[in-house]
C-alpha cells in the first residue's frame, strides 16, 4: 500500500466527522456525559476550597506535570487501541480530558497533604488501588471507559510510579530553585 499524507489527512477527516456525529447523537447530554461534567466541576470546586494557597505554585507545577503526562499516556493508549472512551465530555482533544484533569487533581491533593516520602508513597498506593480497582471498573460499568487490550492490574503500578516520579521531579525543581535563589 502506497499512502501519502493527503490520504492520511482524508482518513483523519473521516474519523473526525464520525467522532463528532457519534458524540452529538450518542454522548451529548447522556447520563454519563452529565456525570463526567458534574463530578469534574464538584472536584474542581472542592480542590479550590482545600488548596494550600501558600504552596499554590508548587502544587500547580505538580498538577501541570501530572496532567501533561497523564493526558499523553491516555491519548497514546487510545491511539494504539489499548482502550477507548465511549462517553466523553468533548468529542476532540485528549480522549477524556475531564478524567485526566481529575486524576491530576487527586495527585495534587496527595502531594499537598502528604509531605514525607513514606506517607506520600502509602497515600499513592492507596489512591492507585482506588483508581485501578474501583474507579476504572465503575467507569467500564457506566460505559465511560472500554478496555480493549488492558487490565486494571497494569494501571496499578503505573499510577504509583507516576506519582513517585512527579513528586521526585517537583521536589528536585524546588530544591534547585531554593539553592540558586531564583
Amino acid at each position: 500500500m502506497n499512502l501519502n499524507i493527503n490520504e492520511i489527512i482524508r482518513k483523519q477527516q473521516e474519523v473526525l466527522t464520525m467522532r463528532l456525529q457519534y458524540w452529538r447523537t450518542e454522548v451529548l447530554f447522556t447520563p454519563q456525559w452529565w456525570f463526567l461534567l458534574i463530578s469534574f466541576l464538584i472536584l474542581v470546586i472542592l480542590w479550590l476550597l482545600i488548596l494550600d494557597k501558600k504552596r499554590v505554585i508548587s502544587i500547580i507545577l505538580f498538577g501541570f506535570i501530572s496532567f501533561s503526562i497523564v493526558s499523553i499516556l491516555d491519548t497514546l493508549g487510545g491511539e494504539l487501541l489499548v482502550w477507548e472512551y465511549p462517553k466523553m465530555v468533548f468529542p476532540w482533544g485528549p480522549r477524556i480530558v475531564t478524567i485526566d484533569l481529575m486524576i491530576s487533581i487527586f495527585f495534587m491533593i496527595i502531594y499537598q497533604f502528604f509531605y514525607s516520602w513514606k506517607l506520600y508513597i502509602i497515600a499513592s498506593v492507596c489512591l492507585s488501588a482506588i483508581f485501578s480497582f474501583i474507579l476504572e471498573p465503575i467507569a467500564a460499568y457506566l460505559d465511560i471507559y472500554m478496555s480493549l487490550h488492558w487490565s486494571h492490574f497494569y494501571s496499578f503500578p503505573i499510577y504509583i510510579l507516576l506519582t513517585i516520579f512527579i513528586k521526585y521531579v517537583v521536589d528536585k525543581l524546588l530544591k534547585i530553585e531554593k539553592t540558586t535563589g531564583y
